[in-house]
């Protein structure tokens, strides 16, 4: 699921909100991402190109992106990404952060994606729900902790957004 317009004014707008703490990005991921419901939190749109290189090539080239930097300790991104590419997801949407341990950040997406946590681990992890039509994962590369939705299907990313 992708943020909603309407998720993506609440971030936007949201300049007068209190910083966001580490600890809450698990929080914020699973609402912006798996909800479609962002809550509102300190956070600027950014343009793709002034991602981190590390994380800018991580990501690709997509054809549409929607990107905030939060206003957090450390560095820390939302991203809301479309692809035509073949053979690629057609939309993935996550959060990337300098200051976010692996081992919670995993746990919360575990606990989202399958009801239960095994505790998390300090490895990088992926889960897969075909049913669903996604792909989660939470890893590490450039420097950030990871937390990401990859949609299978673009029909079914539009399938689970919020009414």
């Amino acid at each position: 699921m992708l943020l909603s317009l309407a998720a993506a004014a609440v971030l936007s707008s949201a300049a007068e909100s209190a910083p966001i703490a580490s600890e809450q990005l698990p929080a914020l991921f699973i609402s912006a991402c798996l909800d479609g419901n962002a809550t509102a939190v300190s956070a600027t749109a950014i343009e793709f190109s002034a991602l981190p290189s590390a994380l800018r090539n991580r990501l690709g080239q997509p054809d549409k992106s929607q990107v905030w930097k939060l206003r957090s300790s450390g560095e820390a991104y939302l991203y809301s990404l479309s692809y035509s590419e073949r053979n690629r997801e057609p939309k993935i949407c996550g959060i990337a952060s300098e200051q976010l341990k692996l081992q919670p950040a995993s746990a919360a997406v575990e606990t989202r994606v399958r009801g239960t946590s095994s505790g998390g681990s300090y490895l990088p992890v992926e889960w897969l729900d075909e049913r669903a039509g996604f792909r989660a994962l939470a890893t590490q590369s450039g420097g950030f902790t990871i937390m990401q939705i990859n949609w299978l299907k673009d029909n079914q990313a539009e399938a689970q957004a919020p009414r």
